[in-house]
């Protein structure tokens, strides 16, 4: 078995062990890189790499190799967040998470290519982790995008109770959705990156000041999980298979399972459509040509034109959309029509969560869904992010618990792990 077919833990076990060296870990993973990278951090990740067999890291991990995606800002890369308004930006301050991970030793292979401003579904980094060009990464879930790739690419991702997670240096798309997210070929893997990541941030105000513990040894017997019993119109027929194949899974690990429906979810796609938009559209306010991104200059140009030419040659069609839409949103009128009455859906999602926590421990949903049109579609995971709840997506389904139990996310989703080969082929 080459290295790169290693789960992280492996990689970490061997390193101790003296079986291999970071440097050989690094360079076997450099050499297997494709398109999902954008930027190749080659030189820094073997300098890295040569610090940790030197014996100047000694945190558990260190020596085995993260990739990020390109929403995360670094100082000795750029950061285009996939779109051309940033096309080689180099950020003067770093990530909280980038500097968690380099304090760790674990060497940066590069960045990978997303959707713009990570709204969508296109994931390099997923596709580095499935394709064993890296054994973990840290992505940017909003909207449940993140746990959605994964459940395409038959990944782990583990979106964190928002707040966990510091979003410092994380280049904000939805920021009441945006979640700092470890993906992973294994729930064990995701489960060891959440840890080097997770904790307050003075740098991040929405930071949650919590004791975390993600010890995933205690089992699942006696979990209560709510479940949904009559498949989706939504969910096809092999999604569904895989969703109760998970679910049979935890029954016989010992979780009682009972029906639950939540009502405020049939309209949590078009509130997270509205929220969405609207937010999307004040955070790229900044990308104007004058204070913030590339700048186009017209002859003879007004201040206006400037900032027109500069947002129409560096928004894609998508991005355009959004912006349009969000700023509609705000404006008034439809701020009372359609905003708050959105906010209004999500304070409902919020307080069904709520409720149903208080008879089950956790839900569980299938992982895909039929997707729509655009802006008509929705994944499983939308009310998770919503809510702000510690949500995974591993073999077949979504799971969500209350605020702080990510430890429950993790445990649950390494029983249903167990029904499949565990890591991506």
């Amino acid at each position: 078995m080459s290295l790169t077919q290693l789960t992280a833990t492996e990689m970490a076990e061997k390193l101790r062990a003296g079986e291999t060296t970071a440097v050989e870990l690094v360079t076997a993973h450099l050499d297997v890189a494709s398109e999902a990278f954008v930027h190749v951090n080659r030189e820094d990740a073997l300098a890295v790499a040569a610090d940790v067999d030197a014996g100047k890291y000694d945190h558990p991990l260190a020596g085995v190799p993260v990739v990020l995606s390109d929403v995360i800002v670094t100082t000795e890369m750029p950061t285009a967040a996939g779109s051309a308004y940033l096309d080689g930006w180099v950020s003067p301050y770093e990530a909280t998470v980038v500097t968690r991970l380099r304090e760790a030793g674990l060497p940066i292979l590069g960045k990978t290519r997303v959707a713009e401003f990570g709204m969508g579904n296109d994931s390099g980094a997923h596709e580095a982790v499935a394709k064993h060009q890296a054994p973990f990464a840290v992505v940017s879930d909003t909207a449940g995008t993140a746990r959605h790739s994964a459940a395409e690419t038959g990944v782990v991702a583990v979106k964190p109770t928002y707040g966990a997670i510091s979003r410092y240096g994380l280049v904000a798309a939805v920021s009441s959705m945006d979640t700092i997210t470890p993906v992973a070929r294994t729930t064990a893997d995701a489960k060891a990156l959440h840890e080097i990541l997770v904790g307050a941030d003075q740098l991040d105000p929405t930071s949650l000041h919590h004791e975390w513990d993600l010890a995933t040894d205690t089992g699942v017997d006696g979990v209560t999980l709510g479940i949904t019993v009559t498949q989706p119109d939504n969910v096809s027929d092999d999604a569904w298979s895989a969703y109760q194949h998970g679910v049979r899974a935890l029954h016989d690990a010992g979780i009682t399972t009972m029906e639950v429906t939540l009502e405020s979810l049939d309209q949590a796609r078009q509130a997270a459509h509205i929220i969405g938009a609207a937010e999307f559209s004040a955070n790229l306010a900044k990308f104007d040509g004058i204070r913030f991104g590339n700048r186009v200059t017209p002859a003879n140009a007004t201040v206006q034109d400037v900032i027109t030419a500069s947002r129409g040659a560096g928004f894609g069609y998508a991005t355009k959309r959004r912006v349009m839409l969000g700023t509609q949103m705000l404006s008034t009128g439809t701020i009372e029509s359609h905003f708050r009455p959105a906010q209004r859906v999500r304070t409902a999602i919020i307080n069904d969560h709520h409720t149903a926590f208080e008879t089950v421990d956790a839900l569980a949903v299938p992982a895909t869904t039929i997707q729509g049109k655009e802006y008509e579609s929705a994944t499983a995971g939308v009310g998770a992010s919503l809510a702000g709840l510690p949500a995974a997506s591993v073999a077949g389904v979504h799971i969500c618990a209350p605020p702080y139990a990510d430890e429950l996310v993790y445990r649950i989703s390494a029983v249903v792990e167990q029904t499949t080969a565990g890591a991506a082929s």
